[in-house]
Protein backbone atom coordinates (compact mmCIF):
# COMPACT_ATOMS: atom_id res chain seq x y z
CA UNK A 1 0.00 0.00 0.00
CA UNK A 2 2.85 2.40 0.79
CA UNK A 3 4.52 1.63 -2.52
CA UNK A 4 1.23 1.83 -4.40
CA UNK A 5 0.51 5.26 -2.97
CA UNK A 6 4.00 6.42 -3.88
CA UNK A 7 3.58 5.07 -7.42
CA UNK A 8 0.34 7.01 -7.87
CA UNK A 9 1.86 10.27 -6.67
CA UNK A 10 4.99 9.72 -8.78
CA UNK A 11 2.69 9.21 -11.75
CA UNK A 12 0.89 12.48 -10.98
CA UNK A 13 4.24 14.27 -10.77
CA UNK A 14 5.35 12.81 -14.09
CA UNK A 15 2.05 13.77 -15.69
CA UNK A 16 2.41 17.27 -14.30
CA UNK A 17 5.78 17.50 -16.04
CA UNK A 18 4.20 16.32 -19.29
CA UNK A 19 1.59 19.06 -18.96
CA UNK A 20 4.34 21.66 -18.52
CA UNK A 21 6.13 20.38 -21.62
CA UNK A 22 2.90 20.39 -23.62
CA UNK A 23 2.20 23.99 -22.60
CA UNK A 24 5.69 25.05 -23.70
CA UNK A 25 5.23 23.26 -27.02
CA UNK A 26 1.84 24.85 -27.58
CA UNK A 27 3.18 28.35 -26.91
CA UNK A 28 6.02 27.67 -29.35
CA UNK A 29 3.59 26.49 -32.03
CA UNK A 30 1.45 29.57 -31.56
CA UNK A 31 4.50 31.76 -32.06
CA UNK A 32 5.33 29.91 -35.27
CA UNK A 33 1.71 30.21 -36.34
CA UNK A 34 1.93 33.98 -35.92
CA UNK A 35 4.90 34.09 -38.30
CA UNK A 36 3.10 31.93 -40.87
CA UNK A 37 -0.10 33.93 -40.57
CA UNK A 38 1.81 37.19 -41.04
CA UNK A 39 3.43 35.77 -44.19
CA UNK A 40 0.01 34.77 -45.57
CA UNK A 41 -1.44 38.21 -44.89
CA UNK A 42 1.56 40.04 -46.38
CA UNK A 43 1.50 37.90 -49.50
CA UNK A 44 -2.24 38.31 -49.90
CA UNK A 45 -1.96 42.09 -49.70
CA UNK A 46 0.88 42.20 -52.24
CA UNK A 47 -0.75 39.70 -54.58
CA UNK A 48 2.12 37.19 -54.45
CA UNK A 49 1.73 33.41 -54.26
CA UNK A 50 1.01 32.38 -50.67
CA UNK A 51 0.57 28.64 -51.27
CA UNK A 52 3.63 27.65 -49.27
CA UNK A 53 2.73 29.95 -46.40
CA UNK A 54 -0.83 28.58 -46.36
CA UNK A 55 0.49 25.02 -46.25
CA UNK A 56 2.80 25.90 -43.40
CA UNK A 57 -0.01 27.60 -41.49
CA UNK A 58 -2.33 24.61 -41.99
CA UNK A 59 0.39 22.22 -40.81
CA UNK A 60 0.92 24.29 -37.67
CA UNK A 61 -2.82 24.43 -37.06
CA UNK A 62 -2.98 20.65 -37.16
CA UNK A 63 -0.18 20.41 -34.59
CA UNK A 64 -1.91 22.97 -32.36
CA UNK A 65 -5.11 20.91 -32.51
CA UNK A 66 -3.24 18.00 -30.91
CA UNK A 67 -3.09 19.99 -27.68
CA UNK A 68 -6.47 21.75 -27.59
CA UNK A 69 -9.66 21.56 -29.68
CA UNK A 70 -9.73 24.38 -32.21
CA UNK A 71 -12.12 26.21 -34.49
CA UNK A 72 -11.02 28.79 -37.04
CA UNK A 73 -12.33 31.53 -39.25
CA UNK A 74 -10.59 33.86 -41.67
CA UNK A 75 -10.90 37.60 -42.04
CA UNK A 76 -9.63 40.08 -44.57
CA UNK A 77 -6.22 39.41 -46.15
CA UNK A 78 -6.57 35.71 -45.20
CA UNK A 79 -6.00 36.56 -41.55
CA UNK A 80 -6.92 33.51 -39.46
CA UNK A 81 -8.37 33.53 -35.94
CA UNK A 82 -8.21 30.44 -33.72
CA UNK A 83 -10.59 29.73 -30.85
CA UNK A 84 -10.82 26.70 -28.60
CA UNK A 85 -13.81 24.40 -28.43
CA UNK A 86 -15.38 26.44 -25.63
CA UNK A 87 -14.90 29.71 -27.51
CA UNK A 88 -11.76 30.99 -25.79
CA UNK A 89 -9.57 32.97 -28.17
CA UNK A 90 -6.27 31.19 -28.76
CA UNK A 91 -4.92 33.36 -31.57
CA UNK A 92 -6.10 36.68 -32.93
CA UNK A 93 -3.35 38.74 -34.58
CA UNK A 94 -1.07 37.60 -31.76
CA UNK A 95 -1.04 34.40 -29.69
CA UNK A 96 -2.88 34.34 -26.41
CA UNK A 97 -0.66 33.19 -23.58
CA UNK A 98 -1.03 29.62 -22.33
CA UNK A 99 0.16 29.40 -18.72
CA UNK A 100 0.78 26.62 -16.22
CA UNK A 101 2.65 26.44 -12.92
CA UNK A 102 4.24 23.00 -12.58
CA UNK A 103 4.50 21.31 -9.17
CA UNK A 104 7.74 19.85 -7.87
CA UNK A 105 5.95 16.84 -6.40
CA UNK A 106 2.62 15.49 -5.22
CA UNK A 107 1.21 13.97 -2.06
CA UNK A 108 -2.19 12.36 -1.68
CA UNK A 109 -4.95 14.95 -1.84
CA UNK A 110 -2.72 17.69 -3.25
CA UNK A 111 -4.56 19.61 -5.95
CA UNK A 112 -2.89 20.11 -9.30
CA UNK A 113 -2.64 23.50 -10.94
CA UNK A 114 -4.87 24.35 -13.88
CA UNK A 115 -3.77 25.24 -17.40
CA UNK A 116 -4.98 28.66 -18.52
CA UNK A 117 -5.53 30.06 -21.99
CA UNK A 118 -5.82 33.82 -21.78
CA UNK A 119 -6.69 33.37 -18.06
CA UNK A 120 -9.48 30.86 -18.85
CA UNK A 121 -8.88 27.39 -17.32
CA UNK A 122 -8.92 24.29 -19.53
CA UNK A 123 -11.44 21.70 -18.35
CA UNK A 124 -10.19 18.16 -17.74
CA UNK A 125 -11.77 15.24 -19.54
CA UNK A 126 -14.06 12.76 -17.80
CA UNK A 127 -14.85 9.06 -18.17
CA UNK A 128 -13.09 6.13 -19.79
CA UNK A 129 -14.61 7.19 -23.12
CA UNK A 130 -13.01 10.48 -22.34
CA UNK A 131 -14.70 13.77 -23.06
CA UNK A 132 -11.22 15.28 -23.36
CA UNK A 133 -10.37 16.93 -26.65
CA UNK A 134 -6.65 17.35 -26.99
CA UNK A 135 -3.59 16.29 -25.04
CA UNK A 136 -3.88 18.89 -22.29
CA UNK A 137 -7.42 17.98 -21.21
CA UNK A 138 -6.47 14.30 -21.31
CA UNK A 139 -3.38 14.80 -19.15
CA UNK A 140 -5.37 16.86 -16.65
CA UNK A 141 -7.90 14.04 -16.43
CA UNK A 142 -5.19 11.48 -15.75
CA UNK A 143 -3.48 13.61 -13.10
CA UNK A 144 -6.57 14.81 -11.25
CA UNK A 145 -9.18 12.19 -12.16
CA UNK A 146 -7.88 8.68 -12.79
CA UNK A 147 -4.82 8.89 -10.53
CA UNK A 148 -6.64 10.67 -7.71
CA UNK A 149 -9.45 8.10 -7.77
CA UNK A 150 -6.92 5.28 -7.61
CA UNK A 151 -5.28 6.98 -4.62
CA UNK A 152 -8.67 7.18 -2.88
CA UNK A 153 -9.22 3.47 -3.47
CA UNK A 154 -5.79 2.63 -2.05
CA UNK A 155 -6.59 4.78 0.99
CA UNK A 156 -9.88 2.96 1.50
CA UNK A 157 -8.17 -0.41 1.06
CA UNK A 158 -5.69 0.59 3.78
CA UNK A 159 -8.52 1.35 6.20
CA UNK A 160 -9.66 -2.28 5.92
CA UNK A 161 -6.77 -4.02 7.72
CA UNK A 162 -6.46 -1.20 10.27
CA UNK A 163 -10.12 -1.74 11.16
CA UNK A 164 -9.98 -5.54 11.01
CA UNK A 165 -6.97 -5.79 13.33
CA UNK A 166 -8.06 -3.06 15.75
CA UNK A 167 -7.97 -3.84 19.45
CA UNK A 168 -11.27 -3.71 21.31
CA UNK A 169 -12.18 -3.52 24.99
CA UNK A 170 -15.42 -3.03 26.92
CA UNK A 171 -16.30 0.65 27.40
CA UNK A 172 -13.18 1.65 25.46
CA UNK A 173 -12.79 3.06 21.96
CA UNK A 174 -11.35 0.72 19.38
CA UNK A 175 -7.62 1.31 18.98
CA UNK A 176 -5.17 0.55 16.19
CA UNK A 177 -3.63 -2.89 16.63
CA UNK A 178 -1.34 -4.75 14.24
CA UNK A 179 -1.70 -2.00 11.64
CA UNK A 180 -1.46 1.62 12.64
CA UNK A 181 -1.40 5.00 10.92
CA UNK A 182 -0.60 8.67 11.44
CA UNK A 183 -3.87 9.29 13.32
CA UNK A 184 -3.43 6.41 15.80
CA UNK A 185 -4.40 5.22 18.31
CA UNK A 186 -7.84 6.06 16.91
CA UNK A 187 -9.23 3.84 14.15
CA UNK A 188 -10.31 5.60 10.94
CA UNK A 189 -14.06 6.21 10.90
CA UNK A 190 -16.13 3.74 8.88
CA UNK A 191 -17.29 4.89 5.47
CA UNK A 192 -15.22 8.07 5.51
CA UNK A 193 -12.26 8.53 3.19
CA UNK A 194 -9.00 9.44 4.94
CA UNK A 195 -6.74 11.01 2.35
CA UNK A 196 -3.20 9.64 2.40
CA UNK A 197 -4.01 6.63 4.58
CA UNK A 198 -2.29 4.20 2.21
CA UNK A 199 0.92 6.20 2.55
CA UNK A 200 0.85 6.27 6.35
CA UNK A 201 -0.28 2.71 7.19
CA UNK A 202 2.45 0.71 8.94
CA UNK A 203 3.01 -2.26 11.21
CA UNK A 204 2.56 -1.28 14.85
CA UNK A 205 6.02 -0.95 16.40
CA UNK A 206 4.65 -2.39 19.66
CA UNK A 207 4.19 -5.74 17.87
CA UNK A 208 7.17 -5.60 15.51
CA UNK A 209 10.18 -7.53 16.85
CA UNK A 210 12.49 -5.74 14.41
CA UNK A 211 11.81 -2.50 16.29
CA UNK A 212 11.87 -4.05 19.76
CA UNK A 213 8.17 -4.87 19.85
CA UNK A 214 6.46 -7.95 21.26
CA UNK A 215 4.69 -10.07 18.61
CA UNK A 216 2.71 -11.98 21.25
CA UNK A 217 0.60 -8.85 21.66
CA UNK A 218 -1.07 -9.83 18.39
CA UNK A 219 -2.21 -13.07 20.01
CA UNK A 220 -2.99 -11.66 23.44
CA UNK A 221 -3.96 -8.04 22.85
CA UNK A 222 -2.72 -5.14 24.94
CA UNK A 223 -0.70 -3.04 22.51
CA UNK A 224 -2.80 -0.11 23.72
CA UNK A 225 -2.64 -0.92 27.41
CA UNK A 226 -3.83 -3.50 29.92
CA UNK A 227 -7.50 -2.74 29.26
CA UNK A 228 -7.13 -4.27 25.79
CA UNK A 229 -5.59 -7.57 26.93
CA UNK A 230 -7.85 -10.44 25.86
CA UNK A 231 -5.66 -13.38 26.88
CA UNK A 232 -5.72 -12.53 30.56
CA UNK A 233 -4.57 -16.02 31.52
CA UNK A 234 -1.50 -15.82 29.29
CA UNK A 235 -2.16 -19.20 27.67
CA UNK A 236 0.20 -20.01 24.81
CA UNK A 237 -2.56 -21.79 22.87
CA UNK A 238 -4.95 -18.85 23.04
CA UNK A 239 -6.27 -18.13 19.53
CA UNK A 240 -9.58 -16.34 19.97
CA UNK A 241 -8.20 -12.97 18.88
CA UNK A 242 -6.39 -14.40 15.86
CA UNK A 243 -9.56 -16.13 14.68
CA UNK A 244 -11.53 -12.92 15.21
CA UNK A 245 -9.07 -10.94 13.10
CA UNK A 246 -9.45 -13.41 10.25
CA UNK A 247 -13.23 -13.29 10.51
CA UNK A 248 -13.23 -9.50 10.38
CA UNK A 249 -11.23 -9.52 7.16
CA UNK A 250 -13.98 -11.57 5.54
CA UNK A 251 -16.85 -9.53 6.93
CA UNK A 252 -18.41 -6.66 4.94
CA UNK A 253 -17.14 -3.21 5.81
CA UNK A 254 -18.49 0.19 4.87
CA UNK A 255 -16.32 2.11 2.42
CA UNK A 256 -16.68 5.66 1.17
CA UNK A 257 -18.58 5.60 -2.17
CA UNK A 258 -16.66 8.73 -3.18
CA UNK A 259 -13.74 6.41 -4.01
CA UNK A 260 -15.70 5.06 -6.95
CA UNK A 261 -16.30 1.40 -6.10
CA UNK A 262 -18.75 -0.63 -3.98
CA UNK A 263 -19.58 0.92 -0.62
CA UNK A 264 -19.96 -2.38 1.28
CA UNK A 265 -17.68 -5.40 0.86
CA UNK A 266 -14.89 -7.35 2.50
CA UNK A 267 -11.36 -5.99 2.35
CA UNK A 268 -10.24 -8.51 -0.27
CA UNK A 269 -13.35 -7.93 -2.39
CA UNK A 270 -12.82 -4.18 -2.20
CA UNK A 271 -9.24 -4.53 -3.43
CA UNK A 272 -10.43 -6.77 -6.27
CA UNK A 273 -13.18 -4.30 -7.16
CA UNK A 274 -10.61 -1.52 -7.26
CA UNK A 275 -8.51 -3.41 -9.79
CA UNK A 276 -11.71 -4.15 -11.71
CA UNK A 277 -12.55 -0.46 -11.80
CA UNK A 278 -9.12 0.33 -13.18
CA UNK A 279 -9.36 -2.37 -15.83
CA UNK A 280 -12.81 -1.06 -16.75
CA UNK A 281 -11.45 2.43 -17.35
CA UNK A 282 -8.72 0.98 -19.54
CA UNK A 283 -11.21 -1.09 -21.54
CA UNK A 284 -13.49 1.91 -22.08
CA UNK A 285 -10.53 3.97 -23.25
CA UNK A 286 -9.41 1.21 -25.61
CA UNK A 287 -12.87 0.77 -27.12
CA UNK A 288 -13.36 4.53 -27.49
CA UNK A 289 -9.94 4.89 -29.09
CA UNK A 290 -10.74 2.25 -31.72
CA UNK A 291 -14.12 3.80 -32.49
CA UNK A 292 -12.78 7.33 -32.80
CA UNK A 293 -9.87 6.19 -34.94
CA UNK A 294 -12.27 4.52 -37.36
CA UNK A 295 -14.54 7.58 -37.40
CA UNK A 296 -11.61 9.91 -38.06
CA UNK A 297 -10.41 7.68 -40.90
CA UNK A 298 -13.82 7.57 -42.55
CA UNK A 299 -14.24 11.31 -42.17
CA UNK A 300 -10.85 11.95 -43.77
CA UNK A 301 -11.78 9.72 -46.70
CA UNK A 302 -15.13 11.44 -47.10
CA UNK A 303 -13.46 14.84 -47.03
CA UNK A 304 -10.95 13.90 -49.70
CA UNK A 305 -13.70 12.53 -51.97
CA UNK A 306 -16.19 15.33 -51.42
CA UNK A 307 -16.81 18.10 -53.90
CA UNK A 308 -18.58 21.37 -53.50
CA UNK A 309 -18.07 21.49 -49.74
CA UNK A 310 -16.89 24.17 -47.36
CA UNK A 311 -13.31 22.95 -46.94
CA UNK A 312 -12.58 25.20 -43.94
CA UNK A 313 -15.62 23.89 -42.10
CA UNK A 314 -14.91 20.26 -42.95
CA UNK A 315 -11.27 20.60 -41.93
CA UNK A 316 -12.33 22.06 -38.60
CA UNK A 317 -14.68 19.12 -38.00
CA UNK A 318 -11.96 16.68 -38.97
CA UNK A 319 -9.54 18.28 -36.52
CA UNK A 320 -12.15 17.91 -33.78
CA UNK A 321 -12.39 14.19 -34.50
CA UNK A 322 -8.64 13.78 -34.69
CA UNK A 323 -7.73 15.40 -31.40
CA UNK A 324 -10.59 13.59 -29.62
CA UNK A 325 -9.19 10.28 -30.86
CA UNK A 326 -5.69 11.26 -29.81
CA UNK A 327 -6.86 12.07 -26.29
CA UNK A 328 -8.54 8.67 -25.98
CA UNK A 329 -5.52 6.85 -27.36
CA UNK A 330 -3.17 8.65 -24.98
CA UNK A 331 -5.43 7.95 -22.04
CA UNK A 332 -5.59 4.25 -22.92
CA UNK A 333 -1.80 3.93 -23.10
CA UNK A 334 -1.12 5.97 -19.98
CA UNK A 335 -3.72 4.13 -17.89
CA UNK A 336 -2.24 0.85 -19.09
CA UNK A 337 1.27 1.98 -18.06
CA UNK A 338 -0.02 3.23 -14.73
CA UNK A 339 -1.82 -0.03 -13.98
CA UNK A 340 1.32 -2.03 -14.78
CA UNK A 341 3.41 0.19 -12.48
CA UNK A 342 0.92 -0.10 -9.63
CA UNK A 343 0.60 -3.87 -9.89
CA UNK A 344 4.40 -4.18 -9.95
CA UNK A 345 4.65 -1.92 -6.90
CA UNK A 346 2.15 -3.83 -4.78
CA UNK A 347 2.66 -7.30 -6.24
Amino acid sequence: LNEGSKAVQDFRTQTDGQIATAVDDLNSLLGQFQDANTAVMSGTRSGTDVSDALDQRDALLKKISNYVPVSTFTRGDNDMVITTGDGTTLFETIPRTVTFAASAGYTAGAAGNAVYIDNVPISAGAGGNTSASGTLAGLLQLRDGVASTMQSQLDETARGPITAFAETAPSMANAAGLFTWSGAPAVPAAGTLVTGLAASISVNAAMDPSTGGNPTLLRDGGANGAAYVANTGGGASYSTLLVAYGDRLDQPMTFDPAAGVSATSSVSDYAANSIGWFEGVRQQASTASDAKEALASRSAEALSNATGVNVDQEMSLLLDLEHTYQASARMMKTVDDMMTALLNAVG
